[in-house]
């Protein structure tokens, strides 16, 4: 009975654990612990590390995007300057040459006018002989006029045109209410222009309402 007691009291005892084993599983525990929080420091600087690097990667990117656009336009601006600048030696580099040619456009702008104003009867034997005169010179005229404004020379605003000081030299003035505007309404002598420089202004009679 005594051996039965012993064994039955052995079979019921509870299995604890002892002290220094609770010890070593809590030092585990947070050894565990630390080490994963390390980790996760480490991993946490690295990607900070790679997000500042990609940051400054971009910057730099954008700055150099800047840059090149810059350079670009530079680039542009320049092309158009010295094109603009080619242009110009090409069209100014006869303006003195056209300045000769006025009296000569002058003397072909008489001759149109004196034709317009003759009233030749071409179907009569002397209008006959001078039709194929006037047809040359009018063919002469077209051609040359033609040909000067190829190379920039243009005729400026005249008769019935807005008087405008730059274009217009006013030798005359009619002050009549008709006119709501200063109008060029005679020109003597016609104003020539190459590109954009003035080779000789218009001499006009001017209407003026006041």
């Amino acid at each position: 009975m005594i051996l039965n007691n012993k064994v039955k009291f052995s079979a019921e005892e509870p299995t604890s654990e002892s002290s220094s084993d609770k010890k070593d599983n809590s030092a585990n525990n947070e050894n565990n612990v630390n080490g994963a929080s390390h980790v996760l420091s480490e991993e946490a600087a690295k990607i900070a590390a790679l997000e500042a690097e990609c940051a400054t990667t971009q910057a730099k990117l954008a700055e150099t995007h800047d840059r090149m656009l810059r350079i670009a336009a530079d680039f542009e601006n320049t092309r158009k300057r010295m094109e603009k600048e080619k242009q110009d030696s090409r069209i100014y580099s006869i303006q003195e040459f056209a300045k000769d040619l006025l009296p000569v456009i002058d003397a072909f702008d008489k001759a149109m006018s004196a034709i317009e104003q003759s009233h030749i009867n071409f179907e009569t034997e002397e209008g006959i002989k001078v039709a194929g005169i006037v047809e040359g010179v009018q063919l002469v005229s077209k051609v040359f006029q033609d040909t000067v404004k190829k190379h920039g020379i243009e005729r400026l605003p005249g008769k019935d045109a807005p008087f405008n000081p730059a274009f217009h030299n006013a030798i005359a003035k009619i002050v009549d209410p008709i006119y709501t505007q200063e109008t060029v309404i005679d020109e003597f002598m016609a104003g020539y222009k190459i590109g954009d420089r003035i080779l000789r202004t218009a001499m006009v009679r001017v209407g003026s309402p006041d």
